[in-house]
């Protein structure tokens, strides 16, 4: 949801993802896109899934990397984590090389 008056382009590291319904509306499966950058316009909802099949750290974040800091501070604003593991009771995920130590550039 972008509740601001900027453009922003949504990235997934590690995972592309579909874009399942836009602004609440559902969309039908044969046009549905499958992606890993979406830029979200002011006003829009997109609803999206991806399979978590590649066990990691991995960013969520706005490509406009200054939007991933909060007055400067790093990281915050438009970024999140996804960890998750392996199978069901597997080893606990360790960090890769998409989740550098230093937020800016997010190795890009």
């Amino acid at each position: 949801m972008n509740i601001s008056n900027l453009a922003h382009p949504m990235h997934l590291h590690g995972h592309d993802f579909k874009v399942v319904a836009k602004d609440g509306e559902p969309i039908r499966p044969e046009a549905q896109q499958v992606m890993n950058t979406l830029t979200v316009n002011p006003g829009e909802t997109y609803d999206i899934v991806f399979v978590a099949d590649n066990p990691g750290v991995w960013v969520f974040h706005c490509h406009e990397l200054h939007h991933t800091e909060n007055d400067g501070v790093e990281p915050g604003g438009l970024i999140q984590v996804i960890r998750y593991g392996g199978s069901p009771g597997g080893a606990a995920p360790q960090p890769t090389p998409t989740m550098p130590a230093r937020m800016p550039g997010m190795g890009h």
